[in-house]
């Protein structure tokens, strides 16, 4: 699945990738409820964002979507699609974080990662638990990007 595509009203089908691209038809119940559960979440963050106008999103709401669009495609596979199980985390962090997952030499690494994401110690990580891990890479990409710029100068 690509980038999700940018707000629109539910009539409209959801498409895989960028503007333009005609939807990938899937079968599968988990997969059409969780395409109808994206479409929900879709007007509710466009009338919360947008007060009812019809506008283009911001890059910055647009990423917002894309955070639950690439949780809900993780989360359910093995039941509870409000949550990942460790395989889901595991299958996550090996395919959208592959570079960071490769780097490791540790490989109980992303074992310990998820024991500490998961605050309440239920097994499986719930959306802010979820965001806890991408605002902690978020934060270390920042410093990271911030040592470079600074040690150019």
């Amino acid at each position: 699945m690509g980038r999700p595509s940018a707000l629109r009203p539910v009539a409209e089908p959801p498409t895989d990738g960028p503007p333009g691209r005609r939807p990938v038809a899937r079968e599968g119940t988990n997969h059409n409820l969780a395409v109808r559960a994206l479409e929900q979440v879709r007007v509710s963050f466009f009338f919360f964002f947008s007060k009812g106008k019809m506008s283009r999103p911001t890059e910055t709401e647009r990423c917002i979507e894309s955070l639950i669009a690439v949780f809900q495609k993780y989360a359910g596979k093995e039941g509870d699609n409000c949550r990942l199980s460790k395989t889901e985390f595991l299958t996550f962090m090996n395919t959208e974080l592959a570079a960071f997952t490769k780097n490791q030499k540790d490989p109980g690494v992303l074992d310990r990662m998820m024991k500490k994401l998961d605050l309440n110690s239920d097994g499986q990580l719930d959306f802010q638990e979820f965001l806890n891990l991408i605002g902690g890479l978020a934060v270390a990409c920042h410093e990271s990007f911030m040592r470079s710029a600074c040690c150019q100068k």
